[in-house]
Order: structure tokens, then C-alpha cells, then sequence
């Protein structure tokens, strides 16, 4: 359901106005009544590690159908620092050749 928002409403009640979109709405701003923004409630994909990581900013979900379904399938592993970056890289490197 998308609701629409003046500017001016968004400025006085930008908490309340977040809030919903978090809650699942969209909401329309405009100003002078054209449109302007759009305020979206994250993806919420079902795996609560891939979406934390949306929530942190670290993971951007695709914008193609299926996106989520892709997602889906990644499963984040904690960084490790008994691995040196160098090694990764170089083995990565030599699984394409």
C-alpha cells in the first residue's frame, strides 16, 4: 500500500512517517503535490543473517525478479583472521585457470 506525504508532514513527523515505512508501507513525498521521494521498507527475506546484514548497509539486495530468491541462497560466513587476504585472492585466481 503506498501512502503519499507532503514535504512539509514529512519535516514535522519524519519518526512516525519512518516508522510506517518500516512497518511495510510505502510512502510518496511530494512537494507542491509532485513527487519527489520514495520511503521503502527494507526487503525482509526470511534469513535473519542476510537480513542484518541489509539492515547494516553490508549487503544491497538485487533489484532483478529473483533477487530475493538469491539471497536466499547466500549464507554469510564470519571474517576470519587466521587467513591471510593474499592466500584467498590467490585461490580464487587459480580455481579460474
Amino acid at each position: 500500500m503506498t501512502m503519499t506525504v507532503g514535504i512539509r508532514e514529512l519535516t514535522r513527523h519524519t519518526s512516525r512517517v519512518i516508522h510506517q515505512a518500516a512497518d511495510g508501507e510505502t510512502i510518496l513525498v511530494t512537494e507542491h503535490d509532485e513527487p519527489i521521494a520514495m520511503l521503502v521498507p527494507l526487503p525482509r527475506t526470511g534469513n535473519p543473517a542476510v537480513d542484518q546484514l541489509i539492515r547494516e548497509g553490508k549487503l544491497t539486495p538485487a533489484s532483478n525478479p529473483g533477487g530475493i530468491a538469491a539471497l536466499l541462497a547466500i549464507t554469510p560466513t564470519p571474517a576470519s583472521n587466521d587467513i591471510d587476504t593474499t592466500e584467498v585472492i590467490s585461490e580464487q585466481r587459480e580455481d579460474r585457470e
